[in-house]
C-alpha cells in the first residue's frame, strides 16, 4: 500500500512538473508553416531604356503568402509569392510586379521568447508589367520585363501563441531584368543592362504546424 502511495506521488509530481514545462513554451518555429501578409512595395532603375517610370507611380500595394519548413527552432526554409501593384493615380490597365523568392531564414532565440527576430535571405525572381505606355508619343505599348535578384531582408515574430506569430519584415531586392518584351516582341541587344531595386515591407499572420 505505501509503495502505491509513492507511486501515485511521483505520478502526481510528474504530471506537474510537465505541465510547468509546457507553460515555458512561448513560442515553436520548427516544422511546417504558412504564412499570409500585407505589402507595401517600391521599385527603382538606373536603366535610360525604362526611363522614369520608376517615378511615375514608384510604391504600391498588395500581397504575399510563404510556405516554409523549420528544420529546427532557427533554420527555416520557404517559399514566398507576392504581388505589389503600382496602379495608384493613372488609369493604368496594368502595373505590376510579381515575385518569388526562394531562400532561408535564421530565427534568434528559443522557445522560451515571444518575440523573436530574424534575418533571411533568398534568390528571387520579378516580372513587371506596365501597360499602356508610349515610347515615341503616340504608339502604345504593353511592357513585359523579367529577371531575377539577390533579397536580403529581416524582421521579428510576436507569438500570440505558441504556434501563431504577427509578424513584420522588410525585404531589399538587387537583380536584373534578362528578358524584356513590347507587346509580345521581344527586345534585343539593348546596349544596357536593365537593373532593378525593391524594397518591400510587410506585414502579416504565420501559423506553425505542431
Amino acid at each position: 500500500m505505501k509503495s502505491i502511495k509513492l507511486l501515485g506521488l511521483f505520478l502526481f509530481v510528474l504530471s506537474i512538473n510537465n505541465q510547468l514545462i509546457g507553460q515555458d513554451i512561448r513560442s515553436s518555429a520548427q516544422g511546417f508553416s504558412i504564412n499570409l501578409d500585407f505589402a507595401y512595395g517600391s521599385w527603382n532603375s538606373e536603366s535610360q531604356f525604362l526611363g522614369d517610370l520608376d517615378d511615375v507611380e514608384p510604391s504600391g500595394f498588395g500581397f504575399g503568402a510563404k510556405a516554409a519548413y523549420g528544420i529546427n527552432q532557427n533554420i527555416e526554409l520557404f517559399l514566398a509569392v507576392r504581388q505589389v501593384g503600382f496602379k495608384q493615380e493613372f488609369d493604368w490597365d496594368a502595373y505590376k510586379v510579381n515575385s518569388v523568392d526562394i531562400g532561408g531564414r535564421y530565427n534568434f532565440g528559443a522557445t522560451l521568447r515571444r518575440f523573436r527576430p530574424f534575418l533571411e535571405a533568398a534568390l528571387s525572381f520579378h516580372s513587371l508589367v506596365i501597360d499602356p505606355i508610349t515610347f515615341d508619343g503616340s504608339s502604345v505599348f504593353k511592357l513585359e520585363s523579367s529577371g531575377a535578384g539577390l533579397t536580403i531582408g529581416g524582421g521579428f515574430h510576436i507569438f500570440i501563441l505558441p504556434n501563431l506569430s504577427a509578424n513584420a519584415n522588410g525585404k531589399l531586392t538587387f537583380g536584373n531584368f534578362s528578358s524584356t518584351s513590347l507587346s509580345g516582341t521581344e527586345v534585343d541587344n539593348l546596349e544596357e543592362s536593365l537593373d532593378f531595386a525593391m524594397t518591400t515591407i510587410q506585414l502579416g499572420l504565420t501559423y506553425f504546424f505542431q
